[in-house]
């Protein structure tokens, strides 16, 4: 019953899930940062491609070239560039209505690749767990919120959390079934993530370090010498289809090789921690092939026999972190303010070391803790306090645990050295690793003989999928703005938005009488984007001195960039009574039930009384 007949329902029923949810909003939602693509990188990458301009498909530093391959599609249907200087101009409603068009048809191609992407993601869990783990692997990730908001906008990590994921997947099964299709597909996923954003370089360093985190923990141990120099063959193998991949795909690097390294060694992720992995690298090198493992055998044998310990503790780091990141929300963000970082997450603050990254670590886990729905948050936990009872010899689910825990240490760890907060789009390949764990969790959970008694697998799994339903369903359609309802209701969880609420504002003004004939300030290029009237954004002095606005339109996260930029024209425009919570609004859009989570329009003519 449950092979025949339940594991398709519940995947076809999720896939048209996405397609009902998903393909409507495509058409009705403005975002930050995807004009950069739709009206610049995307056309420019194709109109290069098209001249055989090579140099110039270097479009980007992340380098975000799968995010413009796939975009493509779109100019099947429209150029977008006659469009582009509208943004903050007036607009006809045969204009709206193409713009309109044209944001659809540019998120379509990212978004089915995201939706049927989701069948990946069960063929790979199949592969490497049993039946009931890869559904629940596929339940979790598919319902996700917070996933599925991601994969309706252009932006390069609307790619990542598929590719990224799905490269540590193939490698597990790699090293499971010895089936060297999988080291192919490890190494053509890691080339895909590295063509879509610079984070993917963290894959780099943990596919070079992945076998010594293996042999310390796996019971039988193999000649130690064999062993490191064939995991040694195999991972110059994987960097080098990598790089094959990305070399084949990347018409820039066929002129200008060192674009590669521009996108790997040398970009933004790896510039504060490459020559630290190289010298280790180069190190552990010449131990295995000079000095036959004289000092890296010494290591591995001495992690090996407290290798309880060793899992205990990575285990027990990730659940210190997150309990508590939970208590500190609970007692009102004490002993650390992470609103403030997570509003600015360019940078760590200032402080004594210990204390910068340890907030900075919490504020990622923040994101993480309160960005899972509650019971995929429950499996998650379950996993890991599971991990750290096992004892002596650990199973292959164990292992694969472990690892991914390593992963999410050591990502959030790189962050923080990078001096970045993780916001909730910044650790979106973190998403489906934890759901990941969270069904190896609750597989073995619902897999016990007592539960097994009373609530039959099949059940089960229908009953969860149920539980989780909701998640989804109840922030529609503001689904990058998911918030568990575990976190306290005066918090927001994604303080850097894409934009939610700005469609909205934009539709409820271009209903106005004459909606060409207003001016108004917003303060997100969004409302801009899709407002009929004329539209200023920003705090020059030029554009706002002399000018006549009907309306203001605000929101909550924007509210901490207009604070520090709007110092010098508040004698122009008084910013701060615009923002203050004093003023009332003709129009107050509330996002996710949380009050805090706001957009709001200002009649100009209540900034008089």
């Amino acid at each position: 019953m449950f092979k025949k007949y339940l594991t398709p329902a519940i995947i076809g029923s999720v896939l048209v899930l996405h397609l009902f949810l998903g393909i409507p909003r495509i058409a009705s939602f403005s975002a930050v940062d995807e004009p950069y693509w739709t009206y610049d990188r995307i056309p420019r990458f194709w109109s290069a491609v098209a001249d055989q301009r090579w140099k110039s498909t270097d479009i980007n530093d992340k380098p975000g070239i799968t995010a413009a391959a796939l975009g493509g599609f779109g100019l099947f249907s429209y150029d977008p560039m006659q469009y582009k200087a509208l943004r903050e101009k007036t607009k006809t409603p045969i204009q709206l209505a193409e713009i309109n068009d044209i944001n659809f048809h540019f998120r379509l191609p990212s978004f089915i690749f995201g939706t049927f992407a989701l069948l990946l993601y069960y063929f790979f869990l199949r592969k490497l767990f049993d039946p009931l783990t890869a559904i629940l692997g596929f339940i979790f990730i598919g319902l996700s919120p917070i996933i599925f908001g991601m994969s309706l906008l252009i932006n390069v990590d609307a790619l990542l959390w598929v590719l990224v994921p799905l490269s540590l997947l193939s490698y597990f099964i790699f090293k499971k079934d010895n089936d060297r299709r999988y080291l192919w597909s490890t190494g053509i996923l890691l080339g895909l993530s590295l063509l879509t954003k610079f984070t993917a370089n963290i894959l780099i360093i943990f596919f070079f370090f992945l076998p010594f985190l293996e042999y310390i923990v796996i019971a039988d141990k193999p000649d130690l010498t064999r062993y490191l120099k064939n995991a040694f063959k195999q991972y110059l193998a994987i960097i080098a289809i990598a790089f094959l991949t990305m070399f084949v795909l990347w018409p820039a690097a066929w002129v200008k090789p060192k674009v590669l390294l521009n996108g790997t060694f040398l970009s933004k992720a790896f510039e504060t921690t490459w020559p630290l992995f190289v010298a280790i690298a180069i190190f552990i090198v010449a131990d295995i092939f000079l000095f036959k493992n004289a000092l890296t055998r010494r290591l591995l044998d001495t992690l090996s026999t407290y290798k309880t310990r060793f899992f205990q503790t990575i285990t027990g780091l990730l659940l210190f972190g997150i309990a508590f990141t939970m208590i500190n929300t609970y007692l009102g963000m004490r002993p650390m303010d992470l609103l403030t970082v997570l509003a600015s997450p360019k940078g760590i603050g200032a402080g004594p070391a210990w204390f910068t990254y340890s907030r900075a670590i919490s504020a990622d886990l923040y994101g993480l803790v309160f960005g899972l729905s509650p019971l995929v948050l429950l499996a998650f936990l379950w996993a890991l306090v599971r991990n750290m009872r096992e004892r002596a010899t650990y199973s292959q689910k164990s292992i694969i645990v472990l690892s991914l825990s390593v992963f999410m240490l050591l990502y959030y760890f790189g962050s923080t050295v990078d001096q970045v907060i993780d916001t909730v789009r910044y650790q979106i390949i973190i998403y489906p690793i934890a759901s990941i764990i969270a069904a190896i969790g609750f597989a073995s959970f619902i897999s016990t003989t007592k539960i097994k008694k009373f609530l039959p697998t099949p059940w089960a799994v229908a009953l969860i999928t149920l539980l989780i339903l909701p998640s989804l369903l109840l922030v529609r359609p503001f689904y990058f703005a998911y918030a568990s309802s575990l976190l306290p209701q005066k918090y927001l969880l994604n303080y850097k938005d894409m934009g939610d609420g700005s469609y909205e504002a934009a539709d409820y003004l271009n209903k106005l009488p004459d909606p060409q004939n207003l001016s108004i300030w917003s303060d997100k290029g969004a409302v801009c984007a899709v407002f009929r009237g004329d539209c200023t954004i920003g705090f020059n002095r030029n554009d706002l001195e002399g000018k006549h606005f009907d309306y203001f339109v605000i929101s909550v996260g924007r509210l901490n960039r207009s604070s520090k930029l709007s110092g010098g024209v508040n004698n122009i425009v008084d910013f701060k009574k615009i923002y203050s919570s004093e003023t009332p609004s003709i129009y107050n859009l509330t996002i996710n039930g949380r009050p805090e989570n706001f957009v709001k329009i200002i009649d100009a003519s209540a900034l008089a009384q």
